[in-house]
């Protein structure tokens, strides 16, 4: 079942050829199996469906928690952004998928040193702010 039909979503006037516009409709004209990593960051960043975002999100992580689209460890940063009422359900999940990161992710998964402590510290900083939740 399409995503529009799910959550009553009605598709955009696109204007001018926006390309959010685009991706808008071509989002909710998706099934929730079909939205990829892409789809996600963008979700998170326009502030669209962000329970389905980060469900799907966790989902993700799981299997690889440096996921991103752009860079590694994009979709953990971008999780970290949202607002704690938006995550506070999903406290859980979060938790040990961190905790995975914090037993798993070794230096040498990133280019250089200062890119793993930047992510390792992102790491951090998220159980810091799920642990107030």
């Amino acid at each position: 079942m399409k995503i529009q039909d799910n959550y009553y979503f009605k598709k955009r006037r696109e204007q001018d050829n926006s390309p959010l516009d685009e991706w808008y409709n071509t989002l909710i004209n998706k099934d929730v199996n079909e939205i990829d990593v892409f789809d996600l960051c963008k979700m998170i960043r326009q502030n669209i469906l962000i329970d389905l975002a980060v469900n799907k999100a966790t989902e993700v992580l799981r299997t690889n928690p440096l996921e991103g689209d752009v860079y590694d460890g994009q979709l953990i940063e971008l999780l970290y952004s949202i607002d704690y009422k938006e995550i506070k359900e999903h406290t859980n999940s979060l938790q040990k998928i961190l905790q995975k990161v914090k037993q798993t992710i070794e230096i040498d998964d990133f280019m250089c040193e200062e890119d793993y402590n930047e992510y390792m510290d992102l790491v951090d900083n998220f159980i810091v702010k799920l642990n107030r939740l």
